[in-house]
């Protein structure tokens, strides 16, 4: 179980460090480009350079998020699968992509027209949420499956 989840931390590192680099890249690659690209730093910058540090951060810190979620590796054959540790690392994935795909939606508008976008923070104060409860969600969805 904890090679599956490294595996799909390193998936979401790399999702959010090259989907911001793709929808840039007309940008860098238009003629006349200099004068455009100074116009346009402020939100390059929110955009596509912050979900990219945290896609880095991610990929080295993915060892280390997958034994905090799912404990220490035990010496059993036997493949068990904790839906409630997966349930804790989908909802800390979760609250990762939508921090920072918010975070740098909102530093991009304010960078960009002085507009501060409320319904982008708001997703940042829940992903917050997510990314902290993650232990909440779990013992949640035990007491929710078991409720009957």
């Amino acid at each position: 179980m904890k090679p599956f989840s490294i595996l799909l931390i390193r998936l979401l590192a790399i999702y959010l460090a090259i989907t911001p680099l793709l929808r840039a890249s007309p940008l860098l690659f238009s003629p006349g480009y200099d004068a455009e690209l100074a116009q346009w730093l402020p939100w390059l910058a929110a955009t596509a350079v912050l979900p990219f540090i945290a896609g880095i951060v991610l990929w080295f810190s993915a060892v280390t998020l997958a034994n905090k979620f799912l404990g220490e590796e035990r010496a059993e054959p036997a493949l068990t699968i904790a839906e409630e540790g997966l349930v804790r690392a989908g909802s800390f994935l979760i609250g990762v992509y939508l921090f920072v795909q918010h975070l740098s939606t909102a530093i991009g508008q304010w960078a960009w027209g002085g507009i501060v976008a409320y319904g982008s923070l708001a997703v940042v104060v829940l992903s917050i949420g997510l990314i902290l409860g993650t232990r909440f969600l779990g013992k949640l969805y035990r007491w929710l499956k078991y409720f009957e």
